[in-house]
């Protein structure tokens, strides 16, 4: 009978783990997928893939990631070019990246996901690892070749080994000396990929405070495993020239306190179904959304109003956690110290980020500070264990199934408008000629990245080139303009990319009445003519004509290689 017991306990275990294991690849699927459906040819996430082309392409050692827009400048390190050049080496093909970095925020979140369950045992696995894998923030920047996506693995590795080197927050589940070296990693990591890395130093200095100098050791040497991907960039450029200009961004400056509220909503809407930042790029392309696909509106109203409900519900949690969890420390709770330390920690963080503005040129907006989300996703589980229960578990699969039906639909819809698979022809080509102007150019005050236009004299080229052959014009629910455009490329060996367009809409009485520029992410070659449909904005007032024409184009290699 004992055996008998066993052996259908054994079979059980067996069916479980492999249920797991099925969902698992299927979520790693669904992001891989997610990802590769999502925006391509913008500005932001053209640099950072043509940073890891150039690499491929050339051979040539890549001494500068990530440019800062905002002051022009660049971050020093190979790191980020290799992040991206390195898969096409091994696999040259356009979605390589795509699947490394899919790899690595997989295996982070994981970790995490692991390392909540073990703080708050009482949770269920399936709602964290399914909230943590598909909640908006983590598939918008961790699936999908730009530089914040890159973040987040090192991220998590930091603040793993932050929460194991404070005592008041440590499971004892890793060692110190193995947290201060992911902490020194990290840090060094992201050093190379986005300007937020000194958002880390306080967290670190607090962690050496707590657990005393002799860690510093083992923080310096994990940072030195990729801070040697540095070292090249000083050599060859000098202290000053190799810094890229990052001291350019510093720049003192009083930030108004109610920012201090609005980032902490923003804190707290990392670990939200926060959605309408990621919906299109304007009012008018969401509303056009939801008016031309009515079957993902119902989606969208719940998802949007979860995200807006949970940040509320996390910070009248916040004042709720000492009493609940100090009144039940008897019956198996952690003492309400540690939950002090957390909410001490949470305030700490958004203090932090707020005061950080005052020192930066950089305009305060969610990505930039999207580091710090670890802490975020650690105080929302903790959070719900104050209302787990069985309700509340049902309530909890409904949402995570309807945020995962949402997203699967958004990339059915964005796929074909703005993933590589527009025009996948063009970087396969890029790829295979080894030529990345076939691709894109990358910015003019970028070091050592290559020709800054399509570089062959016997290849002259001009806007003019791109012929309006038709536009029309129409106004749709709630007053979005759209227009209907025929566009020609009329150059024989040059094809062009990223059109600049200009709508203006007119009275006949008092003149232009709106004005509006913006781009039309896609690619024509020589000879080739296309045809779109732009929602372009919402007017504000009725006008009674509205022309539309191109002023600006970036100019590539054919595909051909002609």
């Amino acid at each position: 009978m004992e055996t008998s017991v066993t052996v259908q306990s054994t079979i059980l275990n067996l069916k479980s783990g492999k249920t797991a294991s099925l969902a698992l690849a299927a979520l790693f699927l669904g992001r891989l997928a997610f990802g590769l459906t999502s925006e391509f040819w913008s500005e932001d996430e053209t640099q950072i893939y043509l940073m890891g082309l150039r690499y491929y392409a050339t051979g040539h050692w890549p001494y500068f990631g990530p440019d800062v827009v905002w002051t022009q400048s660049q971050i020093a390190g190979a790191l980020q070019p290799l992040l991206v050049g390195v898969p096409l080496r091994i696999a040259p093909f356009p979605e390589a990246p795509f699947i490394l970095l899919n790899l690595l925020s997989f295996a982070a979140l994981g970790a995490l996901a692991a390392y909540i369950t073990r703080r708050e045992p009482s949770l269920p696995r399936w709602l964290v690892w399914g909230w943590l894998l598909t909640v908006p923030w983590t598939l918008q920047f961790s699936t999908h070749v730009n530089n914040p996506s890159y973040v987040l693995p090192a991220a998590i590795v930091f603040f793993i080994g932050f929460f194991e080197a404070v005592p008041a927050l440590s499971l004892g589940v890793v060692a110190p000396r193995l947290a201060f070296l992911g902490m020194g990693a990290a840090t060094a990591w992201i050093m190379q990929i986005h300007m937020s890395w000194p958002l880390l130093l306080p967290f670190a200095a607090i962690a050496l405070y707590m657990r005393g100098l002799i860690n510093a050791g083992w923080l310096g040497l994990g940072a030195m495993v990729p801070g040697a991907l540095l070292v090249p960039t000083f050599l060859n450029f000098g202290l000053h020239g190799g810094s890229g200009g990052a001291a350019t961004n510093l720049y003192f400056h009083a930030v108004s306190p109610d920012r201090l509220l609005v980032t902490l909503a923003q804190f707290f809407s990392f670990a939200s179904l926060e959605i309408n930042r990621f919906v299109a790029t304007d009012n008018a392309k969401r509303l056009m959304l939801l008016v031309e696909h009515p079957w993902i509106a119902p989606l969208a109203v719940v998802v949007l109003v979860a995200g807006f409900v949970q940040p509320a519900w996390m910070l009248i949690s916040a004042f709720r956690c000492l009493r609940a969890f100090g009144a039940s420390a008897r019956q198996g709770h952690r003492a309400g110290a540690e939950w002090l330390a957390l909410r001490v920690l949470v305030a700490f963080t958004v203090v932090l980020i707020y005061a950080s503005y005052w020192f930066v040129k950089e305009e305060p907006q969610a990505h930039a500070f999207f580091v710090v989300a670890p802490i975020a996703f650690i105080f929302a589980a903790s959070c719900w264990t104050l209302i787990d229960s069985p309700r509340w578990r049902r309530v909890g699969a409904v949402l995570l199934a309807v945020n995962i039906a949402f997203h699967a639909g958004l990339a059915w819809l964005q796929g074909p408008e703005q993933s590589l698979y527009t025009n996948r022809d063009v970087i396969a080509a890029a790829i295979t000629q080894r030529q990345p102007e076939i691709f894109g150019h990358r910015r003019p005050y970028a070091n050592d990245a290559g020709p800054r236009a399509v570089s062959d004299s016997t290849r002259p080229h001009d806007v003019s080139d791109l012929k309006v052959v038709s536009s029309t014009h129409r106004l749709a629910t709630g007053g979005a303009a759209i227009w209907t455009v025929r566009l020609t490329n009329t150059n024989a060996r040059v094809a062009f990319r990223s059109f600049v367009y200009r709508a203006t809409y007119a009275d006949s009485d008092t003149g232009v009445i709106q004005r509006r520029e913006d781009v039309i992410k896609d690619v024509l070659q020589p000879g080739e003519a296309k045809q779109f449909e732009i929602v372009d904005t919402i007017v504000t007032a009725p006008f009674e004509h509205a022309t539309f024409e191109i002023v600006g184009a970036e100019g590539l290699l054919p595909a051909s290689g002609s």
